[in-house]
Order: structure tokens, then sequence, then C-alpha cells
């Protein structure tokens, strides 16, 4: 994944979109402005650009990689976070829906599936398709989603609604999270994308035991953001490796 595979000029813009993105995020989390009655130090427009740096870093790839191999990789890897930004402008109440949770996974969960797509392209380009090992890592992933969801995320006596889309919702990260898993488990030069698809699984978990299960606890949302960001910014580094 490092150094990166592009000119100079190229790889100095990335270092720098990677740089800022990691001072702004250590920097909110130890100087951001405490307050009793917020769930964190990260304030929403800080939090909103460290999404729009991960965009532009993914956009910057996918120009670079046109022409290449792993141009549809890039693609889908771009298209995915870019809907992962939709998300946070959902969640951060910036762009109205009936329910807040339930427009957040949506967009959440279309950029979980562009991500199965690029993985899926991805996986086929490099001949990585192992049906024993794909379809163990699948059961497994599979299995665990479902027994986080009832042990964290799923209220007894709550909306059903909410419930069953969550339950949802994390089946689809259990796909993401085996294919790249997979992937790393064929070629060690994945293993930062299948860190980065369980952090961002970890992120889910942190806001479905908040926000549905009622959890709440202090500097939760620094949690969150603190995985969710670090996560994305592996997967969408993913695209040099796969260069």
């Amino acid at each position: 994944m490092l150094p990166f595979p592009y000119p100079v000029p190229y790889s100095m813009l990335l270092y720098l979109l990677v740089g800022l993105d990691l001072l702004l995020l250590c920097g909110g989390l130890l100087f951001g402005p405490l307050d009793a009655a917020a769930p964190g130090r990260l304030p929403r427009p800080l939090r909103l650009v460290l999404s729009v740096l991960l965009v532009v870093a993914a956009l910057a790839q996918w120009r670079l990689a046109a022409g290449t191999p792993a141009a549809g990789y890039a693609q889908w890897i771009l298209a995915g976070m870019a809907l992962g930004f939709l998300g946070d402008l959902v969640m951060a109440g910036l762009i109205p829906v009936p329910q807040r949770l339930i427009g957040g996974m949506l967009a959440f969960g279309l950029g979980h599936v562009a991500y199965i797509v690029a993985m899926t392209v991805l996986t086929t380009a490099l001949g990585l398709w192992h049906g024993p090992r794909h379809t163990a890592v699948a059961a497994v992933l599979g299995l665990a989603a479902v027994a986080l969801w009832a042990r964290l995320v799923r209220k007894p006596g709550g909306e059903p609604t909410l419930n069953a889309a969550a339950l949802g919702y994390s089946l689809l990260m259990a796909a993401m999270n085996a294919l790249a898993i997979a992937l790393a488990l064929g070629d060690a030069r994945f293993v930062p994308l299948a860190a980065g698809a369980l952090l961002f699984l970890t992120s889910d978990l942190i806001i479905g035991n908040w926000n549905i299960r009622g959890h709440a606890w202090r500097r939760v949302n620094d949690a969150i953001w603190l995985t969710y960001n670090l996560g994305q910014m592996l997967i969408v580094l993913s695209v040099a490796a796969a260069l």
C-alpha cells in the first residue's frame, strides 16, 4: 500500500491528504471542545471535513488508476466512499429524512454494496476465488454478525422495523468483511483492506449499540469516528495495493 505506486506529485498529494486527515482526527480528539452534554470532542464540521478528505483521496486514485487493471476496483471504491459521505450527511441531519437511522443505513448499505462489487471485481481479476475459503469465511462472519446484532444492537421490545433493518445491515457488513478477509488470506497485500473493513464493522456496532440498543457512554461518538475514519482510510488506500 505504501509507498504509493504513483508519480511523485500524485503520491505527495495522497500523503498530504492522509497526513491532514490524521492530523485533524488526532487534533480533534485531543483538543476538541469538551462539552459534558456532547458525546465526544470531534465537532460536526470537522467530522465532515475528514470524510471529504477521503472522498478526494478516492477520487484521485480513481483518476490515477484509469487504464490499468485496477480501474474497476478504484471506481467502485470511489462509489462506496461517496455513498459513505452521503450517509455522513444524513446522520449529521444535513439531509432531512423521515427516519435518520434508516436513511443512514440505506446510504451506508449501498456503499457496502459498492465495496462488495469492488472486491468481487478485484478477486476475479487476481484469480483469487477459492470456494472453500470464501464459503468458510462467509459462514463465520455471517454467524458472528447475527450473534453481535443480538448481543449488542437489537433492542428487546424495541421498534421491529429498526431491529430488522439493523439485522439486514449487519449481514451486508458481514458479506463485505468476508470478501475483504478472503482477499487478505489469498494475498497479504490486502491485510490493511481487511483491517479497514473490520474497523468499519466496529464503528457500526458502536453506532447500533448507542442509537438502537440505547447504550450511551462518554465520548462514544469519538470512538465511532476513530474506527470509522481509519477504516474508510484503509479501504480507500487499498487501491494502491491493487495496483
